[in-house]
């Protein structure tokens, strides 16, 4: 009976918060229709999850925001960043809160032993999902490295021996950046705009290494803007060089993405485990609650 009444009283509090949040939820209408729809789904529910930020008075200046709004600049420019770090955590309040009260209302509905089990389901789930949202962002900066680096060492050799066949590094540039519409080329298409709108080559490739914010290609752009500011006369030989560098750590890149797909077929079993788990458990309770 106590159980019941914690589990009740549980829902009872969440089911106020939720309330809140649904109240206020229009004040962020502004908010959610400037919400990129496309990356971010079910962003209509996200003016509950805005509402709960303001309700719990969030900082946004920890050392963990700041790791987020990083990335956001990463991914959607500096002038936007600041924007989809809330928009980050309204999307993890937001699904967190209906999950847990989901969980909560079932526990109740199913009371005792089974009701315990969802409520601890609910913890973490919760936590779970909590933590998957907020690193959300870096996954997806690791898996546009991972785009960016599947093409770039073979747009590197392209441009090496177009360079090394006396074409200036400038046109070489553009005849690769416009032979494909991958990730990289776009970017690529970056730098050729911004030389023919007056920027040198030097600053151009400084801005496209910032744009895709991977080591490799800063590397590379640190190296090649060093070429060209001792007269470019090795520039050929350097390009030549990166290109067989990029292509050992492509190499090496495949090698741990293997080791990583092995890693994450632990996670499912470990799903099925507790599935497992559970549904031997269940029964068991019941009759001994009987």
């Amino acid at each position: 009976m106590g159980l019941s009444i914690i589990m009740l009283l549980l829902l009872i509090a969440v089911s106020i918060v939720m309330a809140l949040c649904m109240m206020k939820s229009d004040n962020y209408s502004d908010y959610v229709d400037a919400i990129d729809k496309k990356q971010f789904a079910g962003a209509q529910y996200y003016g509950i999850g805005f509402a709960m930020i303001d309700l719990l008075k969030m900082n946004f200046n920890s050392d963990s925001v700041h790791m987020i709004k990083d990335q956001a600049c990463i991914l959607f420019g500096r002038r936007y960043a600041d924007f989809y770090v809330r928009v980050l955590y309204a999307q993890t309040y937001t699904y967190v809160l209906l999950l847990v009260y989901s969980m909560l209302f079932l526990a109740c509905v199913m009371g005792g032993s089974e009701g315990a089990l969802f409520v601890l389901l609910a913890v973490v789930s919760g936590a779970a999902i909590y933590k998957y949202y907020l690193n959300s962002f870096g996954s997806k900066i690791e898996k546009m490295n991972e785009t960016y680096m599947r093409d770039f060492p073979n747009a590197v050799s392209t441009i090496a021996l177009l360079v090394n066949g006396g074409m200036f590094l400038r046109e070489a540039w553009k005849q690769v950046a416009i032979s494909s519409d991958e990730p990289l080329y776009v970017q690529m298409r970056g730098v050729v705009d911004d030389m023919n709108n007056g920027v040198s080559e030097i600053d151009a490739l400084f801005r496209f290494a910032n744009r895709c914010s991977t080591k490799e290609i800063r590397k590379f752009s640190t190296t090649i803007t060093q070429a060209i500011e001792s007269d470019g006369t090795h520039l050929a030989d350097t390009l030549i060089k990166q290109a067989d560098l990029l292509l050992n750590e492509k190499k090496q890149m495949v090698l741990q993405q293997g080791e990583k797909a092995s890693n994450k077929l632990m996670f499912p079993i470990g799903l099925i485990f507790i599935g497992v788990l559970v549904m031997i458990m269940v029964p068991i309770l019941s009759n001994m609650s009987m």
